[in-house]
């Protein structure tokens, strides 16, 4: 969630809002006492439809929460719902929290038709980088009169035609009726009454595990996880998987410094608060004060994790905190990180790394491997359910130091004594 202020005007827009336990998000919307005015925002950034990225929508909306513009990884049509909803039951979710996921996706789809996901408007603080680019998703913004901008990436946009074939999988097939209704029930053409039909039907179909006949003998049914494999295997590019799973097409966030232009001459001062307490040390006069969300894309190979540090190769320079993809899952990396050497090395100033995870949860996530290497290359910090665990940084822009005051400064040395 962040606050900008350009010439007075505030812009302001969150990045995912989600938790594996919503009463976490309930308690830290309690804790930010947010007036009215201050909770309106400009940007909802979705960086993938998991649960634990997006079903705090509903939370946000009903507690006064607006959005002028909405951004998706992708459109979530009746394809996508089949992909989404093999994916909640694989992960073992209750009847209860699928409903739940539905009520989000339907708040977000009802969002995403109403404001589009350009975020163009007459008046607005932003303005696109280029003409209007065929590209809808790998975009560019830059903020008027000020030294910031925001850069989208996906590979979904650079593998389209791979996630469409994904998405219009001959093994979904099984599905297509109860799909067609469940995507009656996101797009609120269903009664609310509805939803607990298709899931019933749906856990029906996919059988986990497979029950067995009154002999004994295993009943030979589709599970998810065969559906999801054989899916898969269909996706190859030169004979080798570019999406290892759907996590991969997640939607990222640089939000920092502009790369060119009038950024050469502007420094900033960064204050970074975690929990409590000043736990990283303040820099100032540097121009390294931006941020990088990469929701829970994967580097299952060198070449992919160099896809994307050549988009954002200027920004990763500038970027002073980076999220950790995946919530610092080891199986997005290399056994010893050595894929995200291109993310290592930048300069002396350290990166601090955050992972939002909780280690006691069922996937245990960061990886002890993560966090061990993130400290190596930086300084790392995890944000939990626990609100105390919470990161806050201030950004300020520096005054710039023109010849006039340079000069009043080194005559004032000169005075005290020094050379």
């Amino acid at each position: 969630m962040a606050d900008m202020w350009v010439e007075d005007e505030p812009f302001r827009y969150i990045y995912d809002c989600g938790s594996d336990n919503p009463d976490a998000i309930r308690t830290v919307l309690a804790g930010l006492h947010r007036t009215e005015d201050e909770k309106k925002f400009d940007w909802l950034v979705i960086s993938s439809f998991d649960m634990d990225h997006c079903n705090g929508v509903t939370l946000l909306l009903k507690g006064g929460y607006t959005f002028k513009r909405v951004f998706l990884p992708h459109r979530l049509d009746s394809k996508l719902l089949v992909w989404l909803l093999c994916c909640y039951v694989l992960d073992g979710r209750s009847l209860a929290e699928i409903q739940a996921a539905l009520a989000s996706l339907r708040e977000l789809r009802e969002l995403s038709d109403q404001f589009g996901r350009d975020g163009d408007e007459d008046g607005s603080v932003l303005e696109r980088d280029g003409p209007n680019p065929a590209n809808q998703v790998n975009i560019t913004y830059r903020v008027k009169d000020a030294d910031w901008m925001f850069r989208f990436y996906s590979r979904e946009t650079n593998y389209a035609a791979l996630v469409t074939a994904l998405f219009g999988n001959d093994e979904f097939k099984p599905l297509k009726k109860i799909m067609e209704a469940a995507a009656r029930t996101v797009s609120g053409r269903a009664a609310p009454g509805d939803t607990t039909t298709i899931l019933d039907q749906l856990f029906s179909v996919l059988g986990k595990p497979p029950v067995a006949a009154a002999d004994g003998t295993p009943v030979s049914k589709e599970t998810v996880k065969k559906l999801l494999g054989k899916a898969y295997q269909a996706l190859t590019k030169d004979g080798a998987r570019v999406f290892g799973d759907y996590n991969e097409v997640s939607l990222c966030l640089y939000s920092g410094p502009r790369t060119s232009g009038q950024s050469a001459a502007s420094r900033f001062n960064v204050a970074c608060t975690i929990g409590h307490h000043s736990d990283y040390s303040a820099r100032d006069g540097t121009r390294r004060a931006g941020w990088l969300g990469l929701g829970d894309i994967g580097f299952r190979t060198r070449a992919l994790l160099e896809e994307l540090a050549l988009y954002y190769r200027s920004e990763l320079a500038l970027s002073c905190t980076k999220m950790v993809p995946h919530h610092g899952a080891q199986s997005n990396y290399g056994t010893h990180l050595a894929t995200l050497t291109p993310f290592f090395g930048l300069d002396d100033t350290p990166t601090l790394w955050v992972a939002a995870a909780h280690p006691l949860a069922g996937y245990r996530h960061p990886a002890g491997i993560v966090v061990l290497e993130s400290g190596k290359n930086g300084s790392f910090a995890m944000v939990s359910d626990d609100p105390g665990s919470r990161i806050e940084e201030t950004i300020r822009s520096a005054p710039a130091l023109n010849r006039a005051t340079a000069r009043y400064l080194i005559h004032l040395l000169h005075n005290a004594g020094y050379r």
